[in-house]
């Protein structure tokens, strides 16, 4: 049997997940990472991408997550994000609005002094309707 550890994510409006996993991918700044039981300490920041995890049951969960934090300590997994999704709460239909939205802004000279911003919205509308998609 698999040894499971703990796992918190939590965004400034709700505690999104707590419960034990046997494992945790996402992506962070500098890349890609795994984690397992007894993963050494670890801290970085996350980019806009879909975290999965395996939970005690082996079912595999998904969750877009924008931005944030992830720390492991003592088998113990803190995901501190701006915010965080599950699939069954995307508005597809808010969503894609605010992608076609988002790729008008860039392609006209106003969105220029905003663009960071913009990217960053298209980028999150993307990573939502990906894992709307799965």
């Amino acid at each position: 049997m698999t040894k499971t550890f703990d796992l918190e994510i939590i965004t400034p409006m709700k505690t999104v997940f707590k419960g034990l996993v046997k494992n945790i991918t996402a992506m962070g700044t500098q890349g890609s990472f795994g984690i397992l039981i007894d993963h050494a300490p670890f801290i970085t920041e996350l980019q806009t991408s879909i975290l999965t995890i395996k939970d005690e049951k082996d079912s595999t969960v998904s969750f877009a997550v924008d931005g944030g934090f992830f720390e492991m300590v003592a088998n113990k997994a803190i995901v501190l994000a701006d915010s965080c999704v599950t699939k069954e709460e995307i508005d597809i239909v808010k969503v894609r609005e605010e992608k076609r939205s988002a790729e008008e802004a860039l392609s006209k000279e106003e969105a220029r002094g905003q663009k960071e911003h913009v990217m960053a919205t298209l980028k999150r509308a993307e990573t939502w309707l990906s894992l709307a998609n799965k």
